[in-house]
């Protein structure tokens, strides 16, 4: 039996940017305890500044633009693996307006974990929850920031 623990954010970090997956698992710490996300579950987070986002967005979404953030639900019985986010640096560094660039970072990656967890703004009242869901857990972000002395 693998008793080897899996890392809750496998990062793949293909940009020169350097950062860990602490910076994320902030965010997910203040998820998992809010939406309830089982202490196993794990995901994958991809950070790219190639432009390949925007192959990803026409493939499987059909839009033929470049986005800052999109994620795929895995559907894999027996893994907890929630599924993959892929953010677009670049993108990400382009709009961050008063944020720093690993506060936008984030906000993008509070977005896509909403999107693993089934939340969703295609609709208006998908989108006023989703909305408010991300308020929510950006002000407990800033929170605990603020408590780290930030």
């Amino acid at each position: 039996m693998n008793t080897r623990k899996t890392e809750p954010i496998l990062l793949d970090n293909q940009t020169d940017l350097v950062i860990t997956s602490s910076v994320f698992t902030t965010v997910l710490d203040i998820l998992r305890e809010e939406e309830k996300i089982s202490k196993d579950a794990f995901l994958v987070l991809k950070l790219s500044n190639d432009g390949s986002i925007r192959d990803l967005n026409r493939k499987y979404l059909g839009r033929n633009t470049l986005t800052d953030v999109i994620s795929f639900q895995a559907d894999m019985h027996g893994i907890p693996l929630l599924g993959d986010i892929i953010i677009d640096i670049n993108v990400a560094d382009g709009q961050k307006e008063n944020r720093t660039l690993e506060e936008e970072l984030q906000v993008l990656f509070l977005h896509g974990l909403l999107h693993l967890l089934g939340y969703d703004h295609l609709g208006v009242e998908q989108s006023k929850e989703m909305k408010i869901k991300e308020k929510k857990y950006y002000s407990k972000l800033k929170e605990k920031h603020i408590t780290r002395g930030r």
